[in-house]
């Protein structure tokens, strides 16, 4: 197994609480030992009480200065899903994260904390670490990162204007992102990316927060837009429809946008990377 530049993790949940019984970051902990040689502690944060209620935000804050502070560990795989990752933004202390920046993985409502640390320097994934015991793909992608310090790049795409994209990304769940907006933390789109997916929601859904995106100049101020994976609109057949609709809301036919199913809430979802910059071009192959 080639070297890989992680070696001791961290598990956490930024968002909603697991229950106790789950064993998936069990799972996940033997899995990384196992097949990458990475040793980690899993935080006792991650769970929600018997009660059902997720930890406070400042103990989930807490346990990430603990996981940015302690030199052993070398990244955090954020576990959690849900809605709750923004309460832990003004519990963090973000001067002591640019002093010790570590890669950071997690996916879905964890877009709200993926955008402000790769903006305090740290290495961030947009990924999630529990699908790696069910997922020969995820887990060859994870291997790519590991041992190249790179993502494993977009093979299967399609420019729906425009001919190349490169920069880094921002963004990530549409409706997830937007709990940035307004405040200290809102991602800064000029010259970025804009990367956006989902899981749940229909077009209507989709098309009121195309809508904000436009309002506050994002589409305006980005360099280009990438459209990952929308798995209700997927299984719907409805993509097509969705892209369609993009396009009407950018209004802006020199803006490039792709799209790509290969991003998402699926488990075999690459591992894409924001602080490293993104290149697609248009080919014959993926026209």
């Amino acid at each position: 197994m080639p070297e890989n530049f992680i070696r001791c993790a961290y598990l956490c949940g930024c968002s909603d609480g697991i229950s106790p019984e789950n064993q998936m970051p069990k799972t996940v902990q033997n899995f990384l030992q196992k097949q990458f040689g990475i040793t980690s502690t899993i935080a006792s944060t991650l769970y929600c009480s018997h009660d059902g209620k997720t930890t406070l935000p400042q103990a989930r804050a807490e346990t990430l200065h603990k996981a940015f502070s302690d030199p052993e560990v070398d990244a955090i795989f954020d576990l959690s899903g849900g809605d709750a990752a923004n309460a832990v933004l003004e519990h963090l202390d973000f001067n002591l994260i640019c002093h010790n920046p570590k890669a950071f993985f997690g996916y879905s409502d964890l877009s709200v904390l993926l955008n402000p640390l790769a903006d305090a320097g740290c290495p961030v994934f947009y990924f999630q670490a529990r699908f790696l015991a069910e997922s020969h793909a995820s887990r060859i992608h994870l291997n790519a990162v590991l041992t190249q310090k790179a993502v494993c790049p977009l093979t299967d795409y399609r420019f729906l204007q425009g001919n190349k994209l490169h920069g880094k990304l921002v963004g990530g769940n549409i409706r997830c992102t937007l709990k940035l907006v307004g405040t200290p933390w809102q991602p800064d789109f000029r010259d970025k990316i804009i990367f956006l997916e989902s899981f749940s929601g229909g077009l209507s859904r989709m098309e009121t927060m195309l809508w904000q995106y436009r309002h506050i100049g994002a589409f305006r101020q980005c360099r280009g837009i990438l459209l990952g994976n929308f798995t209700e609109l997927s299984q719907k057949q409805q993509l097509e429809e969705l892209y369609r609709m993009v396009q009407k809301i950018v209004s802006d036919p020199a803006l490039p946008i792709a799209a790509t199913t290969q991003v998402g809430h699926q488990p075999d979802s690459i591992c894409l990377a924001y602080h490293v910059p993104l290149s697609l071009h248009r080919e014959e192959t993926n026209r």
